[in-house]
């Protein structure tokens, strides 16, 4: 990836950034499609450890850029900061002066023409000047994909960062000026190395082995002090440093009752004191300090996004921001280093991501920017919980969104299966479903079996039964909201996006008679060509997915089973195609080995190509394009 980094323009931000009291009329028109489509107007943010800055991720003409603002005038113009072709992911603040910012581009090989994803960090200073790629110097950088693995940035010299890079496939730790971009080599990795395990002050005080059999031993210093099976992904994750532990690892780790909570993990014990744990729900990330990279909380989901904090301090300020903004998922996201002002996200499924500004001092929440500006509650449908049993007697979590101004009775219905499949839906804003919703359909977030969150036994429940029970979950959903004489049963869609576009694929396939349509973005249809698009060797990634279809790459019935490209002479309702060229997550091939399927079937399908964009949708135009070309074939087949 060639980095050339330009300091880009700004336009007038006066209708963005704005402290907003008062709410605005709603036109009696649903919003127009690019509403929805375009990017979100912030993403990533962080605020510069005297306060005195805030950089932002933001679009500029459909493509994000990181925008540095000044605190005190949040109006005047920014500067901004970009690399041609990339997407701008990540920020973060090592010091008051410079800023580093992760770029990404998902580019093909030249020989090969195979699609690999990029990532560089860059130094910039507080005007957006003075720019450095990180570990530049470095020949080795040229052949790292991820150039961007920041692992610790240590308070006490927050003029360097340090950083991995891969030499003779382990990982090399290097010590890296943020001013100059050059690297110093520390240390590099015993073969078979895959995790160091940092302290927090610059020192990799252990590391992670894993062997040919997929054993994950644990050295602290040059002593192993434990080993755990990492095959099929049911070892432990070792998350980091935890600021209130005794020892100085934390741990993800599945407790007696079967749901993933954090730990201490230590010597002789292993495993050892709980550090948080909900009863009914697994932790779903850890929240580390921005300046030590500390373990400082963690977050987990029951209806919604819950953030629990270490510090009684800090979690009494989480709770008091959660009763000022009642109803939504907040998020304390940065802070100074003196705690004297703090930047918060907020959002529900009717009210679009928010970026707020507290001050502890004079007790002020100030509203500086909308991700949808165009959007107003009264736009969007009324989301809420909607579980039922599965045939077989398994609670399945699910949500119904309403679309905004109809009754619920005989609508045109959208069942929308999250990715994954190891992911889950909440109450939260999604824009998808809003502009689904906005089009009059209902749509049904189904968690079906193997989804996450729900303790381990939920998540494994779904091995192997992609085309069996994950799929009777999903019909016996729809039944639900027939019987409720919610859904129209002759005008049912099921649409769904990576993991989801298999399960939309899957459902036109494995329930034909059930769905006027079916639209898959990025979504797998051939199995057994999908784990031989990858690598031959064992690994732990494999090993997981392996363990999710049921049974190994070798056992090519199985795979054939759960395929629905093996399957297209079922399939009876029109079939619509969506797949983004330089997807490295789901090869554009997989939609390819559907459409010839069904073409070869006399099925009718339509294949349409995302030129330039990646899985995610990184930019606005394809995004607008995947609306359009979805709200059409939805008018097309099921009206609304």
């Amino acid at each position: 990836m060639h980095v050339k980094v330009m300091k880009a323009g700004v336009g007038p931000l006066s209708a963005l950034w704005l402290v907003l009291c008062a709410s605005v009329a709603q036109a009696d028109a649903a919003p127009p499609l690019e509403a929805f489509g375009a990017l979100p107007v912030f993403g990533q943010a962080s605020l510069s450890p005297d306060g005195k800055h805030l950089a932002v991720i933001r679009p500029i003409n459909g493509e994000t850029t990181v925008y540095i603002h000044e605190v005190a005038n949040l109006k005047a113009v920014p500067h901004a900061v970009a690399v041609p072709g990339a997407v701008a992911e990540g920020v973060l603040w090592p010091n008051n002066d410079r800023l580093i910012c992760i770029f990404r581009k998902n580019q093909k090989e030249v020989y090969s023409r195979d699609v690999y994803e990029w990532s560089r960090a860059v130094s910039v200073d507080v005007d957006g000047g003075s720019p450095v790629v990180l570990l530049g110097n470095q020949p080795t950088l040229k052949l790292n994909t991820n150039g961007a693995a920041i692992v610790d940035t240590p308070p006490e010299d927050p003029n360097h960062v340090y950083m991995l890079a891969i030499e003779s496939w382990r990982p090399s730790l290097f010590r890296v000026d943020v001013a100059t971009g050059a690297g110093e080599l520390v240390m590099r990795s015993p073969e078979g190395t895959t995790t160091l395990l940092m302290d927090g002050h610059g020192n990799p005080f252990g590391r992670i082995e894993q062997d040919a059999g997929l054993k994950n031993h644990i050295f602290i210093g040059n002593h192993e002090a434990g080993m755990f099976d990492s095959k099929g992904g049911s070892g432990l994750e070792f998350e980091g440093v935890a600021e209130s532990a005794g020892t100085p690892i934390a741990v993800k780790s599945t407790s007696v009752n079967g749901v993933t909570g954090l730990y201490t993990w230590g010597l002789p014990q292993g495993v050892g004191t709980i550090l948080f744990a909900d009863p009914k729900f697994d932790i779903d990330d850890v929240i580390t300090d921005e300046r030590t990279r500390r373990i400082i909380g963690v977050t987990y989901a029951d209806d919604r996004m819950r953030s629990h904090y270490f510090d009684p301090a800090i979690q009494h300020l989480q709770e008091e921001l959660e009763a000022a903004l009642p109803g939504q998922s907040v998020s304390i996201v940065s802070k100074d280093a003196a705690g004297a002002i703090y930047l918060v996200e907020a959002d529900g499924p009717r009210n679009p991501p928010s970026l707020l500004l507290f001050t502890p001092a004079t007790n002020e929440l100030k509203t500086i920017v909308f991700a949808y500006p165009d959007l107003r509650p009264a736009d969007l449908g009324v989301m809420k919980p909607y579980a039922y049993k599965a045939r077989d007697g398994l609670d399945i979590p699910a949500y119904l969104t309403l679309p905004p101004g109809r009754e619920p009775h005989n609508l045109p219905t959208i069942v929308l299966p999250h990715g994954g499949p190891e992911a889950r839906d909440m109450l939260r804003f999604d824009w998808l479903t809003q502009f689904l919703a906005s089009r009059g359909y209902a749509v049904l977030q189904p968690n079906f079996r193997g989804s996450a969150g729900y303790g381990r036994s939920f998540t494994t429940a779904g091995d192997g039964e992609w085309a069996r029970k994950v799929q009777f979950d999903v019909q016996d959903g729809v039944k639900k909201l027939i019987d409720d004489k919610i859904a129209d049963p002759k005008r049912i869609c099921i649409v769904g996006w990576s993991y989801g576009g298999y399960m939309a694929l899957a459902g036109a396939t494995f329930s034909p008679d059930l769905y006027a349509c079916a639209a898959s973005f990025a979504g797998l249809s051939d199995l057994n060509r999908a784990f031989y698009s990858g690598s031959k060797f064992e690994s732990e990634a494999l090993s997981v997915w392996e363990r999710r279809v049921g049974g190994s790459r070798s056992d090519t019935g199985n795979l054939n089973a759960q395929s629905p490209a093996k399957h297209a002479d079922q399939v009876k309702a029109p079939v619509l195609l969506m797949h983004s060229d330089k997807d490295v997550t789901v090869p554009i091939e997989q939609s390819k080995f559907e459409a010839d399927a069904l073409k070869s079937a006399g099925k009718p399908v339509q294949f349409i190509t995302m030129d330039g964009d990646d899985h995610q949708l990184s930019y606005a135009k394809t995004r607008i394009q995947m609306l359009t070309e979805l709200e059409k074939f939805l008018a097309a087949n099921i009206g609304h």
